[in-house]
């Protein structure tokens, strides 16, 4: 029996997201992680001791030049990911980064030549749209259970005593819009994946706190789509992390808790307007998708709320294939422009 040759990953950057994708890749079969590589090369060689990795350095030229690695893994800072992408794909190698896939459209065109010019595929982790309760909710509106979409709300929390927060020496504070550079990727490709051609109507930010180091740290953003309108509603000010999505149809809508891994329904009942919380129609609804309600409560209701392992998983194997990365370049460079778009009107208080 012929044995599929493993994929080497190399991760450039050992900080949290870098945390997150290893975790996921440990799962993972058919790859090894071959090398790490972070400017901080003692918390390099910490982490590969840690994991049992070999090799650990705290250069992506010197990772290349020694490592034979399939596949680069950029965890580092956004500012980096348009230099260190480049490089790799120049190198050959295939390259998953996080979001945003760059700060600006033209450093996305740049990263998006580079792929094609060296035939290598270019994958970047926008995860949450493959967490479980999301793919459950996106499969629900493209089977029309909720009808057309008209509107979507995404309220998001960063706790105020969070380690992004608080170190005012961390390089979010020093993205366009400050700490939200860093929290705005998720709700704008949240928002995409259910409405399309989508232009900032309104972005308002406000200081309420007293850290000097955070320009704003409340955000109100009115989105305006072909088909509906969007809202993104962020604080730094709040107690808890939480992340929760509602999309309002023309026949039912859903409000979905991201970070809880719940979603419930509610819909217009008989002709009088109103509304009914969850229960039959619900139900109803997911039976019409092939299932039973207790079926996909199960896998919208339960354990699992990170979307890295999928989204990584299904980028090995598009490197593999030569096929259909789980996002596209062209779906991560439309955020990129929503997301250079908004920060732009993200202004400090005088």
């Amino acid at each position: 029996m012929n044995m599929i040759k493993p994929l080497r990953i190399g991760v450039v950057g050992c900080g949290g997201a870098a945390f997150w994708h290893m975790s996921a890749m440990r799962k993972i079969s058919g790859i090894k992680l071959a090398a790490i590589c972070d400017r901080n090369e003692a918390l390099a060689k910490r982490v590969a001791k840690n994991l049992r990795i070999k090799g650990y350095y705290a250069d992506l030229s010197e990772m290349l030049d020694k490592e034979k690695v399939d596949v680069v893994d950029i965890c580092a800072p956004p500012q980096t990911h348009l230099a260190l992408s480049v490089q790799a794909m120049e190198a050959g190698c295939h390259v998953l980064t996080e979001k945003p896939m760059a700060l600006t459209t033209e450093e996305a065109d740049e990263m998006i030549g580079a792929a094609r010019a060296n035939q290598v595929q270019l994958g970047v982790v926008h995860n949450e749209l493959f967490i479980p309760v999301v793919v459950k909710a996106r499969s629900m509106v493209r089977s029309g259970v909720i009808g057309d979409v008209v509107a979507v709300s995404i309220t998001d929390s960063m706790a105020r005593d969070a380690d992004l927060v608080l170190n005012k020496d961390h390089w979010c504070h020093k993205l366009p819009g400050g700490i939200f550079g860093e929290m705005l990727p998720h709700p704008i490709y949240l928002v995409q994946a259910f409405l399309s051609g989508l232009e900032p109507a309104a972005v308002h930010s406000r200081k309420l706190g007293s850290r000097d180091w955070i320009a704003a740290d409340e955000l109100r953003v009115i989105l305006e789509g072909k088909n509906g309108l969007a809202t993104i509603t962020e604080s730094v000010n709040w107690p808890h992390d939480f992340m929760v999505l509602d999309i309002f149809g023309t026949r039912m809508s859903l409000h979905v808790d991201i970070w809880g891994a719940v979603m419930t329904g509610y819909a217009v009942a008989g002709g009088g307007g109103r509304f009914r919380r969850g229960g039959q129609n619900l139900e109803q609804g997911f039976q019409r998708l092939g299932g039973t309600a207790a079926t996909a409560f199960d896998v919208i209701s339960g354990r699992f709320r990170d979307g890295h392992r999928s989204v990584i998983q299904q980028f090995f194997e598009s490197v593999r294939t030569g096929i259909g990365t789980p996002v596209t370049v062209e779906e991560a460079r439309e955020a990129v422009r929503l997301y250079q778009a908004v920060t732009a009107r993200v202004k400090p208080e005088k």
